[in-house]
């Protein structure tokens, strides 16, 4: 088996304290698949090659290139790239219900909610925008920071012409 591309998360051993990650072969279609150490599938282990220790943060999705082991017992992760999605923005409105703007991204959903919001994150425009601000995933960040701003102010127009008096 040669050079193999997959999609993985990394965190932190127990024991050594180095950044490692876990594969699962299908059983069905024989690809690699990213899993937890916890998983009750068979799995082997992930280990960073010398040239990206340092470089790469747990909990964190990585496109990876892993090659195997000499020994079978497990992958060497030779390039680690933090892939970058381009986000789409949906706004919801259900008339005296639901009023919310989404930003969706990879397999993220940044909100803003005005009504039913359960942190400052999601209930206020700078909240949502400082979420987005805060992620290194996204293709470009100040174009999308520009669209979910235009939405949320449509959508606040929107909530005042349902009779609700909203703060600015």
């Amino acid at each position: 088996m040669g050079i193999e591309r997959i999609k993985l998360k990394f965190e932190e051993s127990k024991d050594t304290k180095e950044i490692i990650g876990f594969v699962s072969r299908s059983s069905t279609t024989w690809r690699l698949r990213g899993v937890s150490e916890k998983d009750d599938c068979p799995k082997k282990i992930c280990l960073l090659a010398p040239d990206l220790k340092g470089l790469i943060k747990p909990n964190v999705v990585y496109e990876v290139e892993l090659r195997p082991m000499r020994t079978g017992h497990g992958f060497i992760v030779i390039s680690a790239i933090r892939p970058k999605y381009d986000a789409n923005i949906e706004t919801i409105v259900i008339p005296k219900s639901i009023y919310q703007v989404r930003v969706i991204f990879g397999h993220k959903i940044i909100y803003f909610d005005p009504l039913g919001g359960n942190s400052p994150a999601s209930r206020t425009i700078d909240g949502a925008e400082k979420a987005l601000r805060g992620r290194d995933d996204l293709l470009d960040p100040e174009a999308v920071i520009e669209k979910f701003r235009e939405a949320a102010d449509r959508l606040l127009e929107r909530m005042e012409l349902d009779g609700y008096i909203v703060r600015r």
